[in-house]
């Protein structure tokens, strides 16, 4: 991940100075945000693929062509 600028977070901290928050500059805030969402979206894929890959190995599909002429009416 490459960030736009350098990351420098700033604590919250609790009265016994445990940290309980973070503060970022929202630029890296929302490159995160970014960042999780295409992890999120290879992460479908993958339980797609794997979902999917036996039933294509079975056979057990209809290509587009089949498809386009059985909902012809």
């Amino acid at each position: 991940m490459e960030f736009p600028i350098e990351v420098s977070p700033q604590y919250l901290t609790d009265t016994e100075g445990n940290r309980i928050a973070v503060v970022l500059d929202l630029q890296i805030y929302q490159s995160l945000l970014e960042e999780l969402d295409e992890l999120r979206c290879q992460q479908g894929y993958q339980q797609a693929l794997g979902e999917t890959d036996p039933e294509m190995e079975a056979g057990d599909y209809v290509t587009l062509e089949q498809y386009l002429s059985s909902n012809k009416g």
